[in-house]
């Protein structure tokens, strides 16, 4: 049976396209019994109580509870009641790096003044990138249950609460991440209750098309004398003959992203080349790094038959690469802008201006997209979950 509240919600937002037949179901976050599917995180108190997730202060440091699992496009909908006049709030598409709670946050702000609905960006930019609208202020029900919705489709974000939008506006530092509920630190105690936790998670959406059929490499081009097969519905290639191998798009993109999940099984170099051109295996493009080596430049950018290395990952992508187990890695590339996302998080943002070697040639601005093995052998690399949103389709949206 069909969710009406999940269609509901969609229709507010304006994404759901009966021509594409969409519909989502909302899925409880919260069984209302125990804590099983979250993780607590640094210095809050939590607890259930009558069907009711209780955060409250612990030792006075910020303190979290999280979802196990990490959600890109997705609608959230719960109620929260706070009691008192501590801060709290809900993270979203966010990571925690080095034990710390990094990404955004819809606040929850129980003050005369408070941002309740506006949405900050916690220990990284720390600063607001939404502040709340005038009529979703006035939304507010202090000391009663408020319902929010926090909706994200791509770049986009949209808050509700209690019916009313307080914020709408896009960011690109994060394409996915873990959702989190906060207690703030300070001397001010923090008492606040949610219930009702569900989410319908979006997926990618219909103008991203798959790489790879799961089957066999239709669409795809095999360069060099390395191993490629197909295993369970993943492409594995493994070094062979020690030297370079490419498996390759056999279209061509221009401005696009990619995304893709992969697992090193050794410690053999890898990569994603796109915008690319091979003839062999010799090539020329641009590759997003793939290193499970301790040196971890994974996500950034090197230029093959040109400038070598032309954008290093920041330090918080870095961090978030797990050795010996699947990562997440997405490139951007719209004109000369590059974005790469490790696991949900920008790891590169450049503007490519530069050209590619002393004869003054520009990057090249079309070619394939193609998996990478490293010469040298000693590499083995799965793939799955390929998808890609070309920009220059008709039928791409938000």
């Amino acid at each position: 049976m069909k969710n009406a509240l999940a269609i509901i919600g969609i229709l507010l937002l304006g994404w759901a396209s009966s021509a594409h037949g969409e519909v989502y179901r909302l899925e409880p976050l919260f069984n209302g019994k125990d804590l099983s599917g979250w993780k607590e995180v640094l210095g809050g108190k939590w607890s259930v109580e009558e069907g009711t997730i209780v955060g409250e202060t612990g030792d006075g440091r910020y303190g979290w509870l999280l979802t196990e699992k990490a959600y890109g496009d997705f609608i959230l909908q719960l109620k929260f009641r706070t009691e008192g006049s501590g801060n709290s709030g809900v993270q979203f598409r966010s990571h925690v790096i080095g034990g710390q709670m990094k990404g955004l946050q819809a606040d929850v702000d129980p003050s005369p003044t408070g941002n309740t609905g506006s949405v900050w960006d916690e220990d990284r930019r720390n600063r607001w990138l939404a502040v709340c609208s005038e009529e979703g202020k006035k939304a507010y029900k202090p000391g009663e249950w408020n319902d929010y919705e926090i909706a994200t489709r791509g770049e986009r974000v949209i808050v509700r609460l209690n019916g009313v939008t307080t914020v709408d506006f896009r960011d690109d530092m994060d394409i996915k991440g873990i959702i989190a509920l906060q207690v703030h630190s300070g001397p001010t105690p923090v008492k606040v209750r949610w219930k009702d936790i569900r989410i319908a998670d979006l997926g990618y959406g219909p103008s991203w098309k798959p790489l790879f059929n799961g089957k066999d490499f239709s669409g795809w081009k095999e360069h060099g004398r390395e191993k490629w097969s197909v295993e369970e519905g993943m492409i594995v290639g493994a070094s062979g003959a020690g030297g370079y191998g490419y498996m390759a798009t056999l279209k061509t993109y221009t401005d696009f992203m990619v995304r893709i999940a992969f697992k090193c099984d050794a410690q053999g170099n890898s990569g994603l080349f796109f915008r690319s051109v091979l003839k062999g295996t010799d090539i020329q493009g641009i590759q997003c790094e793939i290193d499970p080596t301790p040196r971890n430049l994974n996500a950034g950018l090197y230029e093959s038959g040109g400038r070598g290395w032309i954008a290093k990952p920041s330090e918080d992508a870095r961090k978030l690469f797990r050795f010996n187990d699947w990562n997440e890695m997405a490139v951007k590339a719209v004109g000369n802008h590059y974005v790469t996302y490790l696991n949900g998080l920008k790891a590169v943002d450049l503007a490519d201006t530069k050209p590619t070697n002393e004869t003054g040639k520009p990057p090249l601005r079309r070619g394939v997209i193609a998996l990478q093995l490293h010469s040298g052998g000693g590499a083995k690399v799965r793939w799955k979950n390929l998808f890609v949103k070309d920009f220059s389709a008709s039928d791409v949206g938000e």
